[in-house]
C-alpha cells in the first residue's frame, strides 16, 4: 500500500488519505474520517464483512453525506432483499458488463462464484443465450440490460417480472440495477483501479 499523505479537505480539516495509482480521488480512511460519518464508515465495514475498507467506499467517503446514504441502497438490495444469489449476481454483473466497469465485474465474479454461479452462467452473462433463459434469469437480465441504457422495456418483460418477484420485487430489482449502474457510473469516473489478484478475469467477448 502507498504511503499516507496529508491534504487539506474542502471543509477545512486536514485527513489523512492513501493515494491510489491511476485514479482521481484519494482514499479516506476511518481514522480521519468526520466524526458524523464514523457510524456510516463502520456500518459497511460490518454489512460487507471487511477488516478494511474497500477502495469503492473509501473513495466516496470523500463525500461524507454520500457515505452515509448511499451504501445503505446497496445492503438493502443485496442482503435484505428475497431475490435468489446467483440470480442477484447475474443481473449485477450484466449491469456492470453493459459499462463497462471493470472493478464492479471482477469483485462480482468472485462474489457469484463462492455463491453458487457456474462458469457457464457466467461466461453467458451479456448474450442473448443468457436472456433467453427461462424466468426469472432471462427476463430479470434483459430487464437490466435495457435499463442500465435507458432502452425501452416491453410491458411482456414487466410482468413477467411482478409475475415472478412480485410488485415489491419488481421495485427491489429495478432500485438494484439502478444502483449497481450509479455504483459503476462513479467507479468508472473515478477510476478505482482493480487489485492485481483479480488480473485473472476478463469481460466477456460478446459476438
Amino acid at each position: 500500500m502507498a504511503a499516507l499523505s496529508r491534504t487539506k479537505s474542502t471543509g477545512g480539516n486536514y485527513t489523512v488519505t492513501t493515494p491510489l495509482e491511476g485514479s482521481r480521488l484519494e482514499r479516506v480512511e476511518r481514522e480521519d474520517c468526520p466524526a458524523e460519518c464514523l457510524d456510516a464508515y463502520d456500518e459497511i465495514l460490518r454489512t460487507r464483512g471487511f477488516d478494511i475498507m474497500p477502495n469503492v467506499f473509501a473513495l466516496l467517503a470523500n463525500s461524507p453525506g454520500a457515505l452515509s446514504v448511499v451504501p445503505p441502497v446497496g445492503a438493502y438490495v443485496r442482503y435484505e432483499t428475497d431475490f435468489d444469489d446467483v440470480l442477484r449476481e447475474l443481473v449485477i454483473m450484466t449491469v456492470a458488463q453493459e459499462l463497462r466497469c471493470e472493478y464492479e465485474w471482477k469483485h462480482h465474479w468472485r462474489i457469484a462464484e463462492r455463491v453458487g454461479a457456474t462458469e457457464d452462467q457466467l461466461k453467458k452473462i451479456g448474450t442473448p443465450e443468457l436472456e433467453a433463459e427461462p424466468a426469472p434469469v432471462g427476463p430479470a437480465v434483459t430487464f437490466a440490460r435495457l435499463l442500465t441504457h435507458n432502452e425501452p422495456i416491453g410491458d411482456d418483460i414487466v410482468d413477467a417480472l411482478k409475475e415472478q418477484f412480485g410488485v415489491r420485487g419488481f421495485v427491489d430489482l429495478t432500485i438494484m440495477a439502478g444502483y449497481y449502474g450509479m455504483l459503476a457510473r462513479f467507479i468508472n469516473t473515478v477510476r478505482i483501479p482493480v487489485e492485481a489478484s483479480y488480473d485473472d478475469i476478463s469481460f466477456n467477448t460478446i459476438a
